[in-house]
Formats: structure tokens, sequence, C-alpha cells
């Protein structure tokens, strides 16, 4: 299993989480961006990411989704995680913006393996990220 999760952190949490802040999507990756956390941050949309991933993190891990410290690379660590813990791929490139560097991440949808690709969810099953 995992170093850091009790449990595998079902794959669609981050993909609506993506489509929710707004990433870029092609026809195979979101890009992940600086842009897409200050979104995230801005509508609230990272806290209840984390509120909903919180359960699946050891006791121990807690401290990687602890929002009163969260930044750019905390955001970034979390992304990953989720990545490597359902075997979703994702690359990175360096990206040299007005004399700053960032991280960007190419988080793949298509192609991903077998892990919970088929969901069977509740009846009453809402995206919690809806804007209804």
């Amino acid at each position: 299993m995992s170093q850091v999760f009790r449990k595998i952190i079902p794959k669609h949490f981050l993909f609506e989480f993506l489509e929710a802040i707004g990433c870029q999507k092609t026809d195979k990756f979101y890009l992940v961006d600086v842009t897409a956390f200050k979104r995230s941050v801005y509508n609230n949309l990272l806290e209840v990411f984390i509120h909903n991933i919180k359960d699946y993190y050891y006791t121990s891990k807690l401290h990687y989704v602890d929002m009163s410290h969260m930044n750019h690379n905390k955001f970034n660590t979390i992304i990953r995680q989720v990545c490597k813990c359902n075997k979703v791929h994702f690359s990175k490139f360096i990206k040299y913006d007005k004399s700053t560097y960032s991280v960007v991440y190419k988080v793949h949808y298509s192609d991903n393996g077998d892990n919970n690709d088929n969901i069977d969810y509740p009846e009453n099953y809402d995206n919690i990220y809806s804007k209804t």
C-alpha cells in the first residue's frame, strides 16, 4: 500500500477538483499551475478538497494537508501524492515567467490504468464542486 495513505483516494476526487478550479484541459491532460492554485484558494475549493481527502491520510502524515501553512509547493505535493496513489500519470516542467520560476504539472486523465475507473456512485451522489 502507501506510507502516506490509509486507503486509496478515489480518482474522481482529483479530477473533479481539477475541473472545478479551471485547470486548462487538453485532450490528454490537465495543466496544473500556480494560477490554478491561487484560484482554488480564492474560491475556497482547496479547503473543500483537503477536507475530503484528509480522512485518507495516516494521522502522522496530516501535516501535508494542514491548511494553515498551505502554499504552492505543498499544493503540488498533494497533487503528486494523489496521482501516485491512483497510478495517474503526470509530468512536470519548469515555467519561467516575469523573472520567476514555477513548476507546472501535466496530470494525464486518459489511459490511466484500472484503479477506480468504474465507480458505482450512490443514487444520491452529487459533485461537491458543482455550482448549483
